[in-house]
């Protein structure tokens, strides 16, 4: 009778991700469709709206685990999603696509913040907590990118606005309507994925943690999978390996450091004794990458041996 219920219960996680997933789409083509229409920047498009869309699944599950007074959950979720970005999202690209050049320059912008945001994560994370003080500098690195972005957006050509006033109306309706179902979907995928995930893990007797950095982890990593996938398809393999670097700082600067100011939180065997330290490596690899300006083949095949590798050491906390 245990067994039954756990399976309802992944099944309804599952369906949880899924709404969670779903909804972060739809708020990312609303949004998209409105920044166009008010004349943002492509730029500012890109980087504030998909950069934000992609992730929002790990904020709000963050968020909703902090209010839940689950922080293990946090800090797996986050570590676990930056893992799977870079070996399974960034490895199937390149094994897939074959060698992929870098063409723009990223030591202007990507690597320095990526690096910068993963050194400050991991040395706030070495004590295996994050308290309100480490929150406010992780959202100030933030602020710090974010103002250098948009000094950098100013250059960039504004969207223009389409000459038919018809179509203009019925596409903001439209993006409106994306845009609230979108975060309605979020916000109840978040909190159903927290609930189940904390069940589960209560009636396998097994870490937190460990549920997270995999289901959670995996599942809210499906937004990069499925537009990098989508990039592939249309021959842009480097920008979306380009959002990749991104996506991993915004994860750690927000998806930490918003959660970690409403409540202090905790970082648990799982993510320190295995998350942190291939997170470290993956991050090294992905940072070299940057600099070569280049990805090959055979080194995405390694990317995703190594996430296997990782998935298979994962069983030594059941």
């Amino acid at each position: 009778m245990e067994w039954i219920q756990i399976l309802l219960w992944t099944i309804y996680l599952a369906a949880a991700l899924f709404a969670l997933v779903r909804g972060a789409d739809m708020f990312v083509v609303g949004a998209k469709q409105v920044g166009a229409s008010l004349g943002m920047s492509k730029f500012a498009i890109g980087v504030l709206i998909v950069g934000f869309g992609t992730s929002l699944p790990e904020l709000a599950s963050s968020v909703a685990a902090a209010l839940d007074g689950s922080t293990e959950i946090v800090v797996a979720n986050a570590v676990g999603s930056n893992i799977t970005n870079i070996l399974l999202v960034v490895g199937v690209l390149a094994a897939l696509g074959g060698r992929v050049v870098i063409k723009r320059d990223l030591i202007k912008t990507e690597l320095p913040i990526f690096f910068i945001a993963s050194t400050h994560f991991l040395a706030v994370v070495w004590d295996g907590t994050v308290d309100r003080l480490e929150a406010v500098l992780l959202l100030g690195t933030f602020c710090a990118y974010m103002w250098y972005l948009f000094v950098e957006a100013r250059t960039e050509d504004s969207v223009e606005l389409k000459k038919s006033t018809g179509r203009v109306e019925r596409l903001e309706a439209k993006s409106i309507a994306f845009i609230l179902v979108g975060i309605a979907a979020v916000l109840l995928g978040a909190h159903f994925t927290v609930e189940n995930v904390v069940n589960i893990a209560t009636s396998m007797a097994v870490p937190l943690g460990l549920v997270s950095i995999v289901a959670i982890a995996l599942g809210t990593s499906l937004p990069e999978l499925f537009v990098s996938l989508n990039a592939l398809k249309t021959g842009e393999a480097e920008l979306a390996i380009g959002n990749i670097f991104g996506s991993n700082a915004f994860n750690i600067l927000i998806v930490i450091g918003i959660p970690a100011l409403i409540t202090p939180l905790v970082a648990d065997d799982v993510v320190m004794q295995l998350g942190v330290p291939v997170l470290l490596a993956a991050s090294l690899i992905f940072f070299v990458n940057g600099l070569a300006r280049q990805i090959m083949r055979w080194e995405g095949m390694m990317m995703l041996l190594f996430f296997g590798f990782f998935l298979i050491k994962l069983t030594n906390f059941l």
